[in-house]
C-alpha cells in the first residue's frame, strides 16, 4: 500500500510539472516529464492488480512509445510512428474490453443504437479534418475507426453491470477520443501550443480511468 501511495504522489507531481511545461512551452521540462507518466501508470497497475491483464499493460506500453515519438517535434515521421503506436495501443485496449463483454446469441437492438453516436462523430470530425489531411487521409481514417471501435467496445461492457468497472473505462475511452481529436485538429488544421495542455490532460486522464477501472 505504501508503495502505491508513493507511486501516486510521484505521478501527480510529475503530471503537474508536465502540464506546467506544456502550458509554458518549456521543452526541457516536457522531455523530462512526459516519458515518465505512462511508465508510472504501468508500475501502479502492476503493483495493485490482483490479476494482471497483459492487454492493458501492452496498451500502456504502446502509449508510452507514442508519447516518446511525439517528442520528436513536427516531423511527419515522428507523428506517423506515434500514430501507429497509439493505434496498436487502442487495439490492445479493445481486446481487453472484448474479454469482459457479455455476448448474445442474437445481436440486440441497443448494439445498433449505441453505434449511431460514434458513426456521426467520426463523420463530423473527418469532415473537419479532411481538407488538410492530404497523404495522411487514409492513416487518419484508419486511426479514427480504431479509436471509435475501442470506445464502442467499452460501451458494450455496460451489460456486465453499471459499475465503476464499466463506467471508468468507458469515460476514459471518451477522453481518449477528445484528446486525439484535439491533437488531430491541432496537427492538421490550426497548429497552436495552446492546445497541448488540454491534449495531455485528457490523454493521461483517459489512461488513468481505464487502468483504475480494471483494478475493480
Amino acid at each position: 500500500m505504501i508503495l502505491q501511495i508513493l507511486i501516486v504522489i510521484v505521478f501527480i507531481a510529475t503530471f503537474i510539472v508536465n502540464l506546467y511545461a506544456d502550458r509554458n512551452s518549456n521543452l526541457k521540462l516536457k522531455v523530462l516529464t512526459k516519458p515518465l507518466l505512462v511508465p508510472l501508470i504501468i508500475l501502479f497497475y502492476l503493483t495493485s492488480a490482483v490479476h494482471i491483464n497483459w492487454f492493458i499493460v501492452t496498451a500502456l506500453f504502446f502509449g508510452f512509445l507514442g508519447d516518446v515519438s511525439l517528442l520528436g517535434g513536427s516531423k511527419k515521421i515522428f507523428f506517423a510512428i506515434g500514430l501507429l503506436a497509439f493505434l496498436v495501443g487502442h487495439l490492445f485496449y479493445t481486446l481487453a474490453f472484448l474479454q469482459s463483454i457479455q455476448y448474445f446469441e442474437v445481436v440486440p437492438i441497443w448494439f445498433f443504437i449505441a453505434l449511431i453516436p460514434y458513426i456521426l462523430y467520426g463523420y463530423a470530425i473527418l469532415r473537419i479534418l479532411s481538407p488538410n489531411l492530404k497523404e495522411m487521409l487514409v492513416p487518419v481514417v484508419i486511426y479514427m475507426c480504431v479509436i471509435l471501435m475501442m470506445s464502442f467496445t467499452s460501451t458494450c461492457r455496460i451489460w456486465n453491470g453499471f459499475t465503476l468497472q464499466f463506467l471508468l473505462p468507458f469515460i476514459g475511452s471518451l477522453f481518449f477520443i477528445v484528446s486525439d481529436s484535439v491533437l488531430a485538429y491541432n496537427s492538421f488544421n490550426v497548429p497552436s501550443e495552446n492546445y497541448e495542455t488540454l491534449i495531455m490532460f485528457t490523454y493521461i486522464l483517459a489512461q488513468v480511468l481505464i487502468v483504475v477501472g480494471f483494478l475493480y
